[in-house]
């Protein structure tokens, strides 16, 4: 029966047309008149998206089947692929063109379709150098080497600039606001290891805007150099992120309606949008893309989809049996930081009794049966004190907008109850917050569960965690306030008091003591500086006025920028009169209360040098760096390229004057077209939103009826090495296959995106870290539309 059904497989495959077990050619682009590109894929990773077997709807499991990584048979010849004197290029209609080879054939290669084994297979991009420059209308036939493995012997391009999409035009694929006094737009090309394309004798021709509906053309600019290769050194953590010399091709446009960007002799970019609320998707997926971070969603809501992560992690109800136990132990506990690991995880990977959480249970091993909720990190279930900046970016742009952002359907569970959705995902994570107190005290947080899932730990209470539950219910209070719903301000304002009253009274203050909020560090201080401002805000006591007025830094119009902590996190900070040392702190958000206050300012002097520095510090740390860098971007994080924090220039924008405002106005758009497009990938750094996303990153989302991982997340893109050896974190592994390579390449830094779900050095994110300044910049990008 077997050998019959072999030779029966046998006779299908010898059946299939030979040119099915090679390389597949996805298609044929202009780069512009002079090159060509060609791509190539020599095997793509199919996954079990169904929402069937064990694995369906579940983060951190893989079933076998999950995914099967298929080869389309003969790989690409590289080597071979790049001699030119193989290739053959003609025309039947450019009469001046005859049969010629090109002059170069240039490559690059990617890994883009790895599976559960870490094994890859590559997409390759040949490059072309055309003989003689291509004539707009004519049509040009590429004759592919029979050598080298391909599925196909020709491929046919007309070279039309207003209808071929060259990768070479950069802009925001979204689209664009007609209130944008300039949209951003690039051309550059990274040739592999061809290097740079230099279109130095491009400068000066014309860019053009074409109505994709009406045909209409209107000349918007011409080509400008705008900055060498080598300022990349002035990107932050001096990252060449675009790895190519840069022209401008900025324009203007004010009318609705859907258009290509075209430059003369190069080609069009993809179509897009300009329209008034053009941020109100990629605003709509930021909030999602929190939604799918939750814990505890139930699998059958009818206003989700895809699907929320599973399990729910809710103490005896889901999975079955699933317990909490409290512990005495947190950050501030000896024996914390002698782990020297994620301390959040270790009951993950050790048994569970040698856990030292087990170890810390309180007297009688009481449980907290109430905890639900929280935004975790990418595939994570830990959910602890350094998540609280996720609340204060959520609702950043709420308040500065002065309650603009009340959507309540933008496809949460809470949509259409009433609440916008935006304050209903913040309320999420502040009401985990408070489901951890123990008694009257406030916990750091909850770690991830054993290796079985049966146990999670909630870490023990401090000081910390009160101010920061203050902070939480007092910002989350002034949301409600501007939304008008007197009941929620009150409970939320009396819980922030609450929480206030109980640090306050601790022995141990914390006042000093640092902590973790993602790309960077607040003190005790902060948390109480913070919680005072916005409760001045909700009660008009002046009392808590003064609160903020004496725990302010801010005491001249010169307090400075500080970039770099001990651990590498930035936020505000000033110069330290004795050591001389710059002090870390963060009080962004207590400044955006004081700034919007709506009550009497008795602090003259410290509201005006308050806006001096948000002023100065805007433009130092972020906008100030705009005109030296090719990617012309305003976000300072050194090392996770995706994040985007402009929280300053959100709160310089708030009190600019109108002129002012254009300037900052166009900061923010230029920082946030990149993400959407203006990028050497050409691609949305997030996933699920626009016509070319990442797709798949290490999250939830697998197997639950849905192609893709869940969408509204951006992954770090990283490229270090975590853990060394075959493992998912150790870039290396991935990194390796990469032509030219990697490290000494030329490969520009933007593309270590590699749409993988294995990779954690590489697709992991977390929301504190890559999503918060992202959601804080298009809720307020969409705001002030």
């Amino acid at each position: 029966m077997k050998k019959t059904l072999y030779a029966a497989l046998a006779a299908v495959v010898l059946a299939m047309p030979t040119n099915c077990l090679a390389t597949k050619l996805l298609g044929v682009k202009v780069i512009d008149k002079d090159y060509l590109m060609l791509h190539f894929r020599d095997g793509e990773v199919h996954y079990r998206d169904n929402g069937t077997g064990p694995s369906a709807y579940l983060g951190h499991s893989f079933a076998e089947g999950d995914d099967t990584l298929l080869v389309f048979g003969e790989r690409l010849k590289a080597a071979k692929a790049q001699n030119a004197a193989l290739w053959k290029i003609s025309s039947p209609d450019d009469k001046t063109f005859a049969t010629a080879q090109p002059l170069a054939v240039w490559r690059k290669s990617k890994p883009m379709n790895t599976d559960n084994t870490l094994t890859s297979e590559l997409d390759h991009w040949l490059f072309l150098q055309m003989p003689k420059a291509m004539k707009q209308g004519c049509t040009y036939k590429v004759t592919i080497p029979a050598g080298i493995g391909s599925d196909k012997t020709e491929a046919t391009i007309r070279f039309d600039v207003w209808n071929n999409q060259s990768e070479a035009v950069h802009i925001n694929i979204i689209g664009y606001s007609p209130f944008e006094s300039v949209h951003a737009a690039d051309l550059y090309q990274w040739l592999g290891d061809g290097g740079q394309r230099d279109y130095k004798q491009l400068e000066g021709k014309g860019v053009w805007l074409y109505n994709v509906n009406t045909k209409k053309k209107q000349k918007v600019g011409t080509v400008k150099f705008w900055q060498p290769a080598s300022a990349a050194k002035k990107e932050a953590g001096g990252k060449s992120l675009i790895g190519t010399d840069v022209w401008n091709i900025d324009f203007s446009a004010n009318k609705p309606g859907c258009y290509r960007l075209v430059v003369e002799d190069v080609g069009c970019s993809m179509d897009f949008e300009v329209k008034n609320d053009i941020y109100y998707e990629p605003y709509r997926y930021s909030v999602r893309g929190y939604y799918y971070m939750r814990l505890g969603e139930p699998i059958d809501t009818t206003k989700v989809f895809p699907a929320p992560r599973q399990p729910q992690f809710i103490p005896e109800t889901d999975p079955k049996g699933f317990t909490v136990y409290k512990t005495d132990f947190h950050p501030w506990s000896p024996g914390w930081r002698e782990l020297h690991t994620d301390v959040w995880d270790e009951p993950h990977f050790k048994q569970l009794k040698q856990s030292i959480f087990w170890q810390h249970r309180l007297p009688g091993n009481p449980v907290n049966t109430e905890v639900k909720g929280g935004h975790s990190d990418a595939f994570d279930w830990d959910r602890h004190l350094a998540h609280v900046s996720n609340i204060y970016d959520m609702l950043l742009p709420y308040i500065l907008s002065g309650g603009r952002l009340n959507e309540d359907q933008l496809g949460i569970r809470e949509s259409g109850n009433g609440i916008p959705d935006l304050i209903d995902e913040a309320r999420n994570e502040v009401d985990f917050f408070l489901s951890i107190r123990d008694g009257e005290a406030y916990s750091q947080g909850v770690t991830n569960p054993c290796a079985d899932w049966s146990v999670m730990f909630q870490a023990g209470c401090t000081t910390m965690a009160a101010w920061a539950n203050a902070a939480n219910c007092a910002i989350l209070a002034e949301a409600f306030r501007l939304n008008g719903n007197d009941s929620l301000r009150q409970y939320y304002t009396a819980e922030a008091i609450k929480a206030f009253s109980f640090a306050s009274k601790q022995d141990n203050q914390q006042l000093d003591d640092l902590q973790d909020v993602g790309s960077m560090q607040m003190r005790g201080r902060d948390f109480r500086q913070m919680a005072a401002a916005f409760l001045y805000n909700l009660t008009d006591d002046e009392k808590w006025e003064k609160i903020f007025a004496d725990e302010s830094m801010i005491k001249s119009p010169n307090s400075q920028v500080f970039s770099k902590g001990k651990h590498g996190f930035f936020g505000v900070g000033v110069m330290h009169e004795e050591s001389k040392q710059l002090v870390p702190f963060c009080q962004y958000w207590a400044a955006a209360a004081y700034l919007t206050c709506p009550h009497t300012r008795h602090y003259g002097e410290l509201y005006q040098n308050l806006k001096a520095s948000i002023k100065g510090q805007a433009e130092a740390y972020n906008y100030g760096h705009m005109p030296q860098r090719p990617s012309r971007r305003s976000a300072n994080d050194d090392r996770w390229q995706t994040s985007q924090n402009l929280q300053l220039v959100m709160l310089a924008h708030y009190i600019a004057n109108k002129a002012e405002r254009k300037q900052l106005e166009h900061a923010m758009y230029t920082e946030a077209s990149w993400a959407l497009g203006r990028n050497p990938g050409n691609i949305v750094e997030m996933t699920g939103l626009g016509q070319r996303h990442i797709t798949d990153v290490y999250t939830t989302g697998r197997n639950d009826g849905a192609p893709g991982t869940h969408p509204g997340q951006t992954p770090f893109n990283g490229t270090e090495t975590w853990s060394p050896g075959h493992n998912g974190g150790d870039a290396r592994v991935i990194l390796g296959y990469c032509y030219p390579d990697w490290n000494n390449g030329g490969w520009p830094r933007q593309e270590s995106y590699f749409n993988q779900r294995y990779f954690w050095v590489n697709g992991e994110f977390t929301p504190r870290e890559t999503m918060r300044g992202k959601m804080a910049l298009l809720a307020y990008l969409y705001a002030i539309r």
